[in-house]
């Protein structure tokens, strides 16, 4: 359940779960808002709270989960996080006031009057979010954060109407054709450019260049240009003549054909009538892209002259800037999907009601919840009882588990195809076999970590996949080491050990505490139980995820390539523990890749290959005479490390580096001395007069017989002769004697 609680924060952190719960949706929401009230601070500290209440809740809500709390614990702390979604989704982003009328009846056009009890989208911090909030408060608003989300609900019928802006509808020729638009008879509010509040000169010149092209007809053959173009990217782009001064223009090009980039140059409307004014006064353009809420803040700490893109002269914004006059008019509009604007221009009247949309849907949700809850707390209940009850039944058998037909697929992809085995108390099993072949997959399946697609899983006596079956009793009665060890850093050594014990098992803190020491030093880390895992090496952190495995006192551990996020050097004194747990007796599970350990502790191996388990024998049957061609294939891999020395400047360090972690990794670490005292007597004594030498270290898992192989080539430049070889021969002969008592086999290849 720990595990589960970080991939459901991961989960909220990344995704949109409900709404507007995402960091990054909710971010993006904040934006907007700023950028119509330019408020930096009170949109991003009230976004901070709502997530943070709604982390906290959920967080909540996976603890009374975790700890097995009453399900009101749950219902309560899931009501809670519902109520904050229902209250925080339709009210985000009405944070600036827009003055439209004064709200009276007589001042409420008659088509705001036919959206009460519509669902109405808007663009979340817009002026059609503020109008349509302040003129139609009996709406069901939806508020969204893209224009192709809101056009997506409408084709769905998801929304009834949307706000919308006559400039939307005028320049995007996909937007107008899908939707059926309607006058709110509220006053235009102009688009323009704007400057720095201390720049009136640049203000009022721009101004006098709109009124001259008004006067001779530039103006019209400008706008009819892009607005009846079919395919604004197949006209030319405005090109500029100018040399003189370079004006910084701050642009939002996102709106074809009213500004946008075509063939990497700036294109449409507002660049045509930028270009027009700097050609027409000899000044360069220089345009800053950026994003629509980043136009303003850089006109006003100087990063550009003036900005351009799509920006309208409210109220709020006069405040902070300068603006032109408008160069085009945008109005307020509603709009429906194609064919339904009938609901707008001939509204059906609902009867008036007091109740408000939300609390009716309050109401449904605590109803779900708590009926759910309760349900669900009868049947795990009954469910328990039954299983306890057959499980007295019962006979005790020495099976442990029964594995019948078992298949996990992901899609057409057949991960395990058709296991069928039966594993007793007692039995130490290593899972080995190639990479990819279901090893890892097999064990989270007998865990429940995966649920499998077919057969049956029995553990004593019971069917674990039947529907219902309570898997927090299966995991207590069946252990788990991860590759990755899954401490809890916030947790000392000890803490980690004792947290199941005392939240499932409900052991008192002290005694807890005792057997978690004696764990500890079964695992030889009892002087470790007061430091936090931050401080222990990885062979020390995956001791202590044994020792968590043993507090429950399980059945049966599943050791998932417990040594394969280890160094070398760590992987021994891991292997030693599960060694004394074979001895006492314990069941387990074990994958890996360690061939002389798996040969050596196990009463049992599985090979697996393509999904099955292709032999089931003893490790002297499996290593000594496979019958299966790819476990015969398998086991007989030969692990080599090859050097060529080709002077006397060759990294000698480094290779005896690298045959002391060739050692450890394939444990044959009791050979390492040996191996380093060779190389150094044949390197320094025997072959030093001859140039280049190979040097290859090769170790045999079926076998587990070391060789040593020194060869050296025949150069003509300096042959070898008959007396060199005779040489050579007597001089190894020296050596090899004692070395072939311990294991290895060391050959001279001329």
């Amino acid at each position: 359940m720990p595990v589960y609680q970080g991939e459901i924060v991961s989960l909220l952190k990344g995704t949109s779960i409900v709404g507007y719960i995402a960091v990054s949706d909710m971010t993006r929401a904040s934006d907007l808002i700023r950028s119509r009230t330019f408020d930096a601070f009170f949109p991003l500290i009230v976004t901070a709270i709502i997530y943070f209440l709604m982390a906290w809740l959920i967080g909540l809500l996976l603890q009374s989960l975790v700890q097995r709390k009453r399900m009101k614990a749950t219902v309560a702390a899931a009501a809670l996080v519902l109520a904050g979604l229902v209250c925080y989704v339709p009210n985000l982003g009405g944070s600036e006031t827009v003055t439209v009328s004064d709200g009276s009846p007589s001042e409420i056009p008659a088509v705001f009057k036919a959206l009460k009890g519509k669902r109405v989208g808007v663009i979340v911090g817009s002026i059609q979010d503020i109008a349509v909030t302040s003129m139609a408060p009996d709406a069901d608003i939806q508020r969204m954060t893209s224009q192709a989300d809101l056009l997506a609900a409408l084709d769905n019928g998801k929304l009834d109407a949307a706000g919308s802006e006559s400039l939307t509808l005028n320049f995007c020729r996909e937007v107008a054709d899908r939707v059926d638009s309607v006058g709110t008879g509220l006053p235009p509010i102009p688009v323009a450019a704007c400057f720095r509040k201390d720049n009136t000169a640049l203000q009022q010149d721009f101004n006098r260049f709109l009124a001259d092209i008004r006067r001779d007809g530039t103006y019209q053959k400008i706008y009819n240009q892009w607005q009846q173009a079919e395919d604004p990217s197949a006209l030319a782009a405005p090109q500029q003549r100018g040399t003189g001064r370079t004006l910084r223009v701050a642009t939002y090009p996102a709106m074809p054909p009213f500004n946008f980039i075509s063939s990497g140059k700036q294109s449409g409307l507002e660049p045509a009538l930028l270009t027009e004014w700097a050609n027409r006064r000899n000044w360069q353009l220089e345009y800053l892209v950026m994003d629509f809420a980043a136009q303003i803040p850089a006109v006003q700490t100087g990063k550009a002259d003036m900005a351009m893109g799509a920006i309208s002269a409210t109220e709020e914004r006069q405040k902070q800037v300068l603006f032109s006059d408008g160069y085009v008019d945008s109005r307020i509009v509603l709009i429906t999907k194609k064919g339904n604007v009938g609901i707008l221009t001939n509204p059906i009247q609902s009867p008036d009601t007091d109740d408000d949309g939300n609390t009716w849907l309050w109401v449904v949700a605590l109803l779900v919840i708590i009926g759910g809850g309760a349900w669900l707390f009868i049947l795990r209940k009954y469910n328990i009882c039954a299983k306890s009850q057959t499980s007295d039944l019962q006979p005790q058998t020495s099976d442990l588990l029964r594995i019948e037909h078992l298949q996990k697929s992901y899609g057409s992809f057949n991960v395990l195809r058709d296991i069928n085995v039966d594993i007793h108390r007692g039995e130490v099993i290593s899972i080995i076999g190639p990479s990819g072949t279901g090893k890892s997959t097999f064990l989270r399946c007998l865990n429940l970590l995966e649920q499998p697609t077919g057969g049956s899983i029995v553990v004593d006596g019971e069917d674990i996949l039947v529907k219902g079956y309570p898997v927090n009793r299966l995991r207590q009665k069946m252990g788990m080491v991860f590759q990755s060890f899954n401490l809890f850093e916030h947790k000392t050594v000890l803490e980690n050990v004792i947290f199941a014990p005392c939240q499932l098992r409900h052991v008192p803190e002290e005694e807890a505490r005792k057997e978690g020491l004696a764990l500890l030093r079964k695992v030889g880390l009892a002087e470790k139980a007061d430091v936090y895992p931050s401080t222990l090496s990885g062979g020390q952190k995956q001791r202590v995820a044994i020792a968590r495995a043993l507090a429950m006192k399980p059945d049966v551990i599943l050791f998932d390539e417990p040594t394969s996020a280890l160094d070398p050097t760590m992987v021994g004194e891991v292997l030693s523990v599960i060694r004394q747990l074979a001895k006492e007796g314990m069941t387990m599970l074990i994958v890996t890749h360690e061939m002389k350990f798996a040969r050596d502790v196990s009463t049992r191996i599985f090979f697996m290959y393509d999904g099955y388990i292709h032999e089931d024998g003893t490790p002297q049957q499996i290593f000594e005479s496979p019958v299966h061609s790819a476990t015969k294939s398998f086991i007989q891999r030969i692990r080599k490390e090859v050097f060529e020395i080709g002077g006397p400047d060759f990294d000698f360090l480094g290779m005896h580096s690298t045959i002391a972690a060739f050692c450890h990794k394939y444990n044959i670490s009791d050979k390492l001395a040996t191996a380093e005292r060779l190389c150094e007597k044949m390197l320094d004594d025997v072959m030093a007069p001859y140039r280049p030498v190979t040097v290859r270290i090769t170790h045999s898992e079926q076998s587990a017989v070391t060789a040593l192989d020194f060869m050296v080539e025949q150069m003509t430049a300096t042959p070898l002769t008959d007396a060199h070889r005779a040489e050579l021969s007597a001089l190894c002969q020296q050596v090899i004697e004692e070395p072939t008592k311990r294991g290895f086999r060391l050959k001279l290849i001329i």
